[in-house]
């Protein structure tokens, strides 16, 4: 299992940058220290993701962690998604004591010591902020797909990103203003919100795909209450991850109508129009 996943493993070139970047001026020991720590941190995440069953395409490390790319015509339990994204920031817990495990070596020191102690805190107390794509910006998605349908949830989380990277931002122009390794990573996480936000009608069809063609039957059920001038578009964007939907037309005499079906029905191109009317 591990040869598998090692083999998956992809650095992102902004990873190469950075890693070039600390080789030329000098600082080769903090750059390997880096990689190390988001090697071992992203790992985590592939390792559980595996556990579960879950396919891993690929794993793509990044200066601040990594991602690692899953099948995305699989929906997946909400207790799966929070270990697989938890299992990542868990590795910086232990990996201070193999630092400590290290000093009994020579090559070893106690200035490598602090580097691999600051540059993993650092990692961990990064990750874990609330903006996508990192590991406390996912979290934050997936709690926030319990509340809200898909698309509300996946909207709410990179608008939510956005302004904790304007905050970010502005405490890092005022402390670390020449660090340009931070601001290559800024500027590349403002990038990937932007690619997701373009990406969102991709994801929501995708989900509504699955939707219809999934054999799971879900324990959550939302009874959704709609009119009957409803366009099917507004009625799917209602629709909820991980659930059952039980639609009732207001002001028609027809029986509710199963999500599932509806979805299906749609994709089949079996709905006459796009008002939730004209289903059946």
């Amino acid at each position: 299992m591990t040869r598998l996943l090692l083999s998956k493993i992809r650095i992102h070139p902004i990873f190469w940058l950075v890693i070039a970047a600390g080789t030329l001026t000098g600082h080769l020991w903090e750059t390997v220290i880096a990689f190390v720590i988001v090697l071992i941190h992203e790992l985590g995440h592939a390792f559980t993701a595996h556990w579960f069953g879950w396919e891993v395409t690929e794993i793509e490390l990044l200066p601040f962690g990594g991602v690692a790319k899953l099948d995305e015509h699989e929906e997946h339990p909400f207790h799966e998604e929070c270990l697989v994204l938890i299992a990542g920031p868990l590795q910086n817990i232990w990996l201070p004591l193999l630092s400590y495990g290290f000093l009994a070596f020579p090559f070893w020191g106690a200035a490598q010591h602090q580097i691999f102690l600051s540059q993993n805190s650092a990692l961990l107390l990064f990750n874990l902020l609330p903006i996508w794509p990192l590991d406390g910006g996912r979290l934050m998605h997936v709690f926030l797909e319990v509340v809200y349908p898909f698309k509300q949830a996946y909207k709410r989380a990179l608008y939510f990103s956005i302004a904790a990277l304007l905050a970010f931002s502005t405490l890092a122009l005022w402390h670390y203003p020449f660090s340009a390794n931070l601001w290559i990573i800024i500027s590349f996480i403002l990038f990937a919100i932007y690619k997701e936000r373009r990406l969102l009608p991709l994801r929501f069809l995708r989900f509504l795909l699955t939707l219809s063609s999934t054999k799971k039957r879900y324990a959550r059920l939302k009874n959704l209450s709609v009119p009957k001038e409803a366009s099917l578009t507004d009625v799917f964007s209602m629709f909820y991850k991980n659930a059952e939907h039980h639609i009732h037309i207001r002001g028609a005499k027809k029986p509710d109508i199963d999500g599932k079906s509806l979805a299906d029905a749609y994709f089949k191109g079996q709905c006459k129009g796009n008002n939730i009317s004209d289903y059946q």
